[in-house]
């Protein structure tokens, strides 16, 4: 919770003046499918994340001149899907596949809201 919640939370806090001036606000989380599926040991990692995007949602709704995005990009080869299911033997993608899903949220200002990203890719 502290790096998943309570820090994005002081982040925004401290940046949410410049955020409202600027011409092109936006906020972006990364969120995972673990804040809204239950898995198994996952307690902590998927509270955290369902609270981050809660958090997102919120700030979405009472800064409607900023974008405030929570993005999903799915299972990524991280350390921590490796961590968690070591008997995996499906290729994951490089988590670097998703940025230009997350670079077009920031060009195209969608609504606010919780995107995956493979969609983001797919729509173009």
């Amino acid at each position: 919770l502290e790096v998943n919640v309570v820090a994005a939370l002081g982040l925004v806090r401290e940046a949410l003046p410049l955020l409202r001036e600027a011409p092109a606000g936006a906020v972006l989380t990364i969120s995972s499918d673990a804040a809204a599926e239950a898995y198994e040991t996952w307690g902590g990692y998927g509270a955290s994340k369902a609270a981050l995007d809660q958090l997102a949602a919120v700030l979405g709704a009472e800064e409607p001149g900023l974008r405030v995005w929570a993005v999903d990009p799915g299972d990524m080869a991280t350390d921590l899907y490796a961590a968690a299911v070591p008997d995996d033997e499906d290729p994951r993608p490089d988590p670097a596949s998703v940025v230009p899903g997350l670079l077009r949220l920031l060009d195209e200002r969608p609504a606010s809201g919780r995107y995956g990203a493979p969609a983001l890719l797919e729509a173009r």
